[in-house]
C-alpha cells in the first residue's frame, strides 16, 4: 500500500513475519490488537529474510505478498506493506521501524509482537532504540502468564520504563516508557495455527481447509506450494 493511505491514520501497529503462508491466526491476531488498541490500520510486513530462522521462508517473496493481498482483501483495516522485500536481505526491525517513522512521522506507531518474541528482544538488531522509538504490543497467549510479561519487562527494561505497570481494560496491563512511548500487553485467543504445521499437513496430503482463508487455499493448491516436490 502507499504512505498516502496512511497519513490519515493517526495510530498504526506493524506485524512482521515470514507469512509462510498467512493463516487464520495471524488475521484473528491483528484484528483483536487493533480493536483493542484502537488502532486505525494494522500492517501486516512480509519479511524477506529473517535474522533469527535458521531457514528462510519456501514460498517465494512474490507469492507471500499475493497470499497476504488475497488474505486481507476484504479487510480495510488489515493492509500489506512489501518495505522489508524491496529492501532485501537480512530484515532488521529497526530499519522497518524508522522507514515507518520518517514516512509518517505524526503517527502512533506500535510494534506488535508475541510475548515469545518479547522475551527475546535483546538479541535484536538495537532494541534498546526500539523502545526510544515505538510503543510495543505484546500479544499475550497460552504459556505465557502476564505478570511473566510485566515481571520480565520490568527486571530487563528498568532503564525504560517511567513507572511501574497499571491495568486497564481491555488490554491486561500497561508500562510507561520515557520515551512518551508504552508497552500495551493484549490478551489475544490462543490459536494452535502456525505456517510450519500448515506446510506439513500439506507435504502429507492432509487438508488445510479453514486453517487459511479460502482465496489463499485456492492459491496455494492452483500454484502447488509446500508439497515437498
Amino acid at each position: 500500500m502507499s504512505v498516502a493511505e496512511l497519513y490519515q491514520s493517526a495510530n498504526v501497529g506493524i506485524l512482521g513475519g515470514t507469512f509462510d503462508p498467512v493463516h487464520h491466526g495471524h488475521l484473528i491476531a491483528a484484528e483483536c490488537v487493533r480493536e483493542c488498541l484502537s488502532l486505525d490500520t494494522v500492517l501486516l510486513v512480509p519479511c524477506d529474510s529473517p535474522p533469527h530462522k535458521p531457514k528462510g521462508a519456501v514460498a517465494s517473496p512474490a507469492e507471500r505478498l499475493e497470499m497476504l493481498g488475497l488474505a486481507t482483501r476484504f479487510a480495510p483495516q488489515l493492509k500489506v506493506s512489501d518495505v522489508e522485500l524491496s529492501r532485501g536481505g537480512t530484515s532488521y526491525t529497526i530499519a522497518t521501524l524508522r522507514h515507518f517513522k520518517s514516512q509518517l512521522p505524526q503517527t502512533r506507531l506500535f510494534l506488535i509482537l508475541g510475548s515469545d518474541a518479547f522475551s527475546e528482544i535483546e538479541t535484536w538488531k538495537d532494541y534498546e532504540q526500539m523502545f526510544l522509538e515505538t510503543s510495543f504490543a505484546i500479544m499475550l497467549r497460552g504459556g505465557h502468564a502476564l505478570h511473566e510479561v510485566i515481571s520480565r519487562a520490568n527486571r530487563r527494561l528498568a532503564g525504560f520504563l517511567s513507572h511501574a505497570p497499571h491495568v486497564d481494560s481491555p488490554v491486561a496491563g500497561e508500562l510507561a516508557l520515557k520515551s512518551g512511548s508504552k508497552i500495551v500487553v493484549v490478551h489475544v485467543p490462543q490459536v494452535e495455527l502456525s505456517g510450519s504445521m500448515i506446510r506439513r499437513n500439506i507435504e502429507k496430503g492432509r487438508s488445510i481447509r479453514y486453517m487459511v482463508p479460502e482465496a489463499v487455499l485456492e492459491y496455494i493448491n492452483n500454484r502447488g506450494l509446500y508439497r515437498g516436490d
